[in-house]
């Protein structure tokens, strides 16, 4: 079952290295770090690493092995993983690169060959692990551990799993789990969605696709179209050039884009063009169900309320007028326009009014950082509010706190233009 993967108590490190810059010396340095596992380095030439005593093969190791992380060079891992098959390990993932996408497709072949016969689940080649948060578990060699939360990354690309890996960590998402899957050479994304759709932990699949392998398209569409969890993709590639490179980088083939837009259809996959974008969307997701189509913005500054009123009618969000016995309050129109001078207690007695009416969906509340501004006080009454919230505080280290203070609860925006990610919402 794929979930060995992530269940695996025991594991080998084939390629630990005493030298901390290698990739084999982080996964094991990693994964070492819990002590709820107990991880066993695998290196001919060494016979102690981080204090551990380290084994010249798999099969001179006397404790059962769950998992096999494979980091040596690509010529190696055949016989490498035959004794893995030998040891009767179930679970295994290659690290290493230099197989189809470098043009060696025989040497793909016999590491799948050999997967098959020991019935061995086979994570890549050419990837750059896995890691669950839940469980405290990096197995990649990517240093830090993002925080807990419910968004799950499966990307075709190492390096793009990195940056958004970083990315996590110094904007406080929390993911449920990440998965770089590489050349997908016996699993591919529909078993991880097919895993992460299961998963309690997870509220939103996020997938960054440069192209799906030859005869795996209805799979992956029947697996989607089954999940009651959104799911949301960038698919690299689109134009000739790009799906050039993509075939380059993970040997996969990339197909027409009309074919993508329409397997992205059928499968009922939100498809968008930027990591911004994916995240932004995917935090609204993880922390409401749903939001509606129909806005209500409050804001200090009249010409950011002008920009986002734009920005929601291109994105199909309709702003409702204002109920007669509102108006009679001195809440005149939508957007609300507080003012400059507007502290919290204005903002708090506008929202207070605004939150037990039912003739708009969420809030879109505006923030600029003017003097008498107060954007933490601000940002703790939106957390108090019954109806779903987005915010936008547009600034520098003036609102960067209150930012900060809000990403827990409430999805926060950095700019207008982030906006238009809201049309993509069901």
């Amino acid at each position: 079952m794929i979930s060995g993967f992530f269940k695996a108590k025991t594991i080998a490190v084939i390629g630990a290295a005493r030298e901390e810059e290698k990739v084999g010396h982080i996964i094991f340095r990693n994964l070492f770090q819990n002590k709820n596992l107990k991880v066993i380095p695998v290196n001919p030439n060494a016979s102690f690493i981080i204090r551990q005593k380290c084994y010249a093969s798999v099969l001179d190791i006397q404790d059962k092995v769950e998992l096999a992380i494979i980091a040596i060079p690509a010529e190696f891992v055949p016989k490498v993983l035959e004794q893995c098959g030998k040891k009767k390990i179930k679970s295994a993932v290659i690290i290493s690169s230099g197989f189809s996408e470098a043009g060696n497709i025989k040497l793909e072949e016999q590491i799948k060959k050999t997967a098959e016969k020991y019935k061995i689940q086979l994570l890549g080649p050419n990837v750059l692990g896995f890691i669950s948060p839940y469980q405290d578990i990096n197995a990649s060699f990517f240093k830090g551990m993002p925080d807990k939360g419910s968004i799950a990354f499966i990307s075709q690309s190492g390096a793009i799993g990195t940056a958004v890996l970083d990315a996590s960590i110094k904007n406080k998402t929390g993911l449920s789990g990440f998965v770089s899957i590489g050349n997908s050479l016996l699993t591919d994304f529909s078993d991880f969605i097919e895993y992460y759709i299961k998963d309690k932990e997870t509220k939103i699949i996020t997938l960054y696709i440069e192209s799906l392998k030859q005869g795996k398209g209805r799979r992956f569409i029947d697996v989607c179209k089954s999940s009651s969890k959104p799911i949301i993709a960038i698919k690299a590639g689109k134009t000739t050039t790009g799906a050039k490179a993509a075939k380059s980088h993970t040997a996969a083939l990339a197909s027409e884009q009309g074919v993508y837009e329409s397997i992205f259809k059928q499968a009922g996959i939100i498809s968008l063009d930027s990591i911004r974008d994916l995240f932004n969307l995917a935090n609204i997701y993880s922390k409401y169900q749903a939001i509606g189509k129909r806005a209500c913005i409050v804001t200090n500054a009249g010409g950011l309320g002008v920009l986002a009123s734009d920005a929601l009618d291109k994105s199909g969000i309709s702003l409702p007028e204002i109920p007669d016995k509102l108006k009679k309050l001195g809440i005149k129109q939508n957007p609300i326009d507080l003012l400059g001078d507007a502290k919290a207690d204005k903002y708090y007695k506008a929202l207070e009014i605004l939150d037990k009416e039912t003739f708009f969906d969420f809030f879109l509340v505006l923030l600029t950082p003017q003097y008498m501004t107060q954007p933490i006080e601000t940002a703790q009454i939106l957390k108090e509010l019954k109806k779903p919230v987005i915010a936008c505080f547009i600034g520098g280290e003036k609102v960067e706190r209150a930012k900060e203070f809000l990403k827990d609860k409430v999805p926060v925006f950095d700019d207008i233009e982030d906006l238009a990610v809201l049309g993509k919402i069901i």
